[in-house]
């Protein structure tokens, strides 16, 4: 960060112009003034009848509100602009610099940081447990530190976990997976997809209502989202306006990046989907090329709260040699591993659980696992609402657990999570693995037409 704000002066001494000092600031508007002077009052006076669009809106002058109050140290004027208006923090000036980074002190960024009650890395805070489906084949012993943990491993239950017992097992749900994500990036596939569910083709399909919805019907998708937030986050959150804002931008331009970025906000949103990640999960997965420059390489990590019988889990998973474990939900990870430590250090709101260090690796670029900072290789822009939420990983996001450390001095555990990818898979490839042959040939036509369809227009 050091390097950005140093890169940040030396434009202002090249140039001899910062945009915040620029002569078109006279141009400006009164609420552009009230915050670049530091008047709270006149701010105060304004916020309630500005509409959001211009609360966000870039000055002629080539910044925004948020820009000049965070710039010139106005630590109440940003504060109530974040916190209490959800105004757009990742919005670039013309020099590319979003507010945040034109902080010059700790304690003008710690604005921007999550608030300390709310904690995205530590599973602790949101009584939701760590969701996994287990895959599983042959079991061998293993020694965990210097203990032998044999005996007080058990296998998962059914409620969060399930237990697929053959390498054949792992192996078609990664086909399987890896199929729909296919199917779900083009017209007929999603057609196809549709029709195996409305028709319960698979062997094991038990397809409801909602989820063929999801799949086959635009509107349902988007009136889904409008439900959660008029349902859990409410028009008197001080965000429901910034999250209206993104999802009509993603309903509008079709940017998948809106939605995650809606994602990150401090709202009821993400909660919901915590509990039922469908409303996120399907578009994502039909917008997953778009996001391509994105896809993780690398390590990430996230702090939780266990207790011991889901520690067990994970124990479980370790010793099983060929056990896979696929996420059920959205995770949020940070690239900074010191980010994480410190929310796995938190002291836990109940006395039974564990403080647990999980990190990821990440092989090869991963598309279910989405790095949402700044890019700048490819002129990308930071799309988390917080800067330290740099990877998301999404649901059906497969890992063998390879390890387990732990630290007796603080009770303190680190889980090892390399991800799983299964093969790639083409169309016709997912027609093969998804279809009875009757109705192979059927859609076999129609993606050819579909095709050639294409191909001519």
């Amino acid at each position: 960060m050091e390097k950005k704000f140093k890169l940040l002066l030396e434009i202002r001494r090249s140039n001899h112009q910062e945009l915040l000092e620029d002569p078109h600031v006279e141009e400006a508007s009164q609420f552009y003034f009230a915050c670049r002077n530091g008047d709270i009052d006149t701010v105060k006076q304004i916020l309630p009848t500005i509409p959001y669009d211009q609360l966000n809106q870039l000055e002629p002058n080539g910044s925004t509100a948020l820009h000049a109050a965070t710039y010139f140290g106005h630590v109440d004027i940003v504060r109530l602009l974040l916190h209490e208006y959800g105004c757009q923090r990742n919005i670039q000036d013309h020099h590319g610099f979003t507010a945040y980074e034109k902080a010059k002190t700790d304690e003008m960024r710690q604005l921007y940081d999550r608030r300390s009650n709310e904690n995205r890395f530590n599973d602790d805070s949101m009584d939701i447990k760590q969701r996994f489906e287990i895959l599983s084949s042959s079991i061998n012993k293993i020694i965990i530190g210097d203990r032998d943990d044999d005996d007080d491993v058990a296998k998962p239950n059914k409620r969060y976990l399930i237990g697929y017992e053959t390498n054949e097992e792992v192996k078609s749900q990664l086909d399987n997976i890896n199929s729909a994500k296919v199917f779900f990036q083009s017209r007929i596939g999603r057609y196809i997809m549709g029709q195996r569910m409305k028709l319960k083709l698979g062997k094991k399909d038990d397809y409801d209502e909602e989820e063929y919805a999801y799949v086959t019907s635009e509107k349902f998708r988007q009136e889904s989202l409008q439900k959660i937030l008029d349902e859990y986050v409410t028009s008197n959150h001080p965000d429901y306006q910034h999250c209206c804002h993104l999802l009509n931008e993603y309903i509008q331009q079709g940017t998948i990046e809106s939605l995650l970025k809606l994602y990150t906000l401090e709202t009821p949103f993400y909660r919901k989907l915590l509990l039922s990640p469908s409303p996120l999960k399907f578009p994502l997965l039909m917008h997953l090329s778009d996001l391509k420059q994105r896809y993780y390489q690398g390590y990430s990590y996230r702090g939780v709260q266990l207790t011991q019988y889901e520690l067990n889990e994970y124990r479980w998973a370790l010793k099983n040699k060929d056990s896979v474990l696929s996420l059920l939900t959205f995770a949020s990870t940070s690239i900074n591993r010191n980010v994480a430590e410190q929310f796995s250090a938190k002291s836990s709101l109940s006395s039974d659980k564990i403080s647990v260090l999980l990190i990821f690796h990440f092989s090869q670029p991963c598309d279910t696992a989405i790095n949402l900072s700044k890019i700048p290789v490819y002129q990308l822009p930071c799309i988390s609402n917080f800067e330290n939420e740099q990877v998301l990983i999404s649901p059906r996001t497969f890992f063998k657990v390879t390890d387990i450390e732990i630290d007796r001095a603080y009770e303190q555990y680190t889980i090892y999570l390399e991800n799983v990818c299964g093969e790639q898979q083409t169309m016709l490839k997912t027609l093969k693995f998804f279809l009875p042959d009757d109705l192979k040939k059927k859609t076999s036509k129609c993606f050819v037409m579909d095709h050639v369809f294409c191909t001519n227009n």
